[in-house]
C-alpha cells in the first residue's frame, strides 16, 4: 500500500499548493494564504490542503523555505562594482510589490520566533555568499581585511529593506554609493596583481540569469 508520503498524487498536490501559495503571496501577502485560498488556486480541493499542512502559518514557511535566492550568488572583481549592481537588482526588486510582500512575510516569520529564533535560510546563505565575496576582494587586495559578514549584510541591505518598504521610496544611486563606501576600508584596484575574476567555480563577470524572488 502506498504511503502519504509516497504517493506520487500527494507528491503533486503539494507542489501545486506550494505554487499557488507562492503566487498569492507574493501577489497579495501573508494574509492570502488560507487553506480555501490556495487550494483554490491550486485546483484542490480544500482537505488536500489541510492534509499537507494543519495550519496556514505551516504552509507560510514551507512557501519561503522553498524560494530561491538569486543574490550575491557569482562575485565577481573589481568587486565594489559587483556589489554595486547587485544591491541595485535588489533594491529595484524590493521595489515591486510582490517582493516587498515576500521580504515583509519573512520579517515576520523571523520574528514571530522570539529571541531565540535561527536566522532564516536565506540570511544565511547571504551571509555566506558575501563572505566569500569579501575574501576574493582579500585575495585580489582591494580590501585589507574582510568585514564580518552578518554585520556587512545588515549595513548592506538593511537601508534598501528600510527605503524600500517602511518608506516606499526608490532607492537612489547615492544610498548605494554611500553603504557600500561604509561596509568596508577599501583600496584601490592593483592592476599588477593578477588573481581570478570570480569565485571558484563560477564564470567570469559573475553575473547570471536572476529573477524576482517572488517568481522562483
Amino acid at each position: 500500500m502506498t504511503s502519504h508520503a509516497t504517493d506520487p498524487r500527494a507528491a503533486r498536490s503539494r507542489e501545486a499548493i506550494l505554487a499557488a501559495a507562492l503566487d498569492l503571496l507574493a501577489r497579495e501577502g501573508p494574509g492570502a494564504i488560507t487553506h480555501q485560498r490556495v487550494a483554490q488556486q491550486a485546483g484542490v480541493g480544500r482537505a488536500t490542503a489541510y492534509r499537507h499542512w494543519a495550519a496556514p502559518e505551516d504552509l507560510l514557511r514551507d512557501v519561503l523555505l522553498s524560494a530561491e535566492l538569486p543574490f550575491f550568488a557569482a562575485p565577481a572583481l573589481p568587486l565594489r562594482p559587483w556589489l554595486r549592481a547587485e544591491l541595485r537588482q535588489l533594491a529595484d526588486e524590493l521595489a515591486l510589490p510582490a517582493v516587498a510582500s515576500l521580504a515583509i512575510a519573512l520579517m515576520e516569520q523571523t520574528r514571530s520566533g522570539g529571541a531565540g529564533a535561527r536566522p532564516h535560510r536565506h540570511i544565511t546563505v547571504i551571509t555566506e555568499r558575501l563572505a566569500a565575496a569579501f575574501a576574493l576582494a582579500v585575495d585580489a587586495g582591494e580590501l585589507d581585511t574582510a568585514p564580518d559578514a552578518a554585520l556587512a549584510a545588515a549595513h548592506l541591505i538593511g537601508p534598501l529593506v528600510y527605503r524600500t518598504t517602511l518608506q516606499a521610496a526608490a532607492v537612489p544611486d547615492r544610498l548605494l554609493a554611500e553603504v557600500i563606501d561604509g561596509v568596508a576600508d577599501w583600496q584601490p584596484p592593483d592592476p599588477t596583481r593578477s588573481g581570478p575574476t570570480s569565485a571558484p567555480g563560477q564564470p567570469a563577470g559573475g553575473k547570471q540569469e536572476t529573477k524576482a524572488v517572488a517568481q522562483a
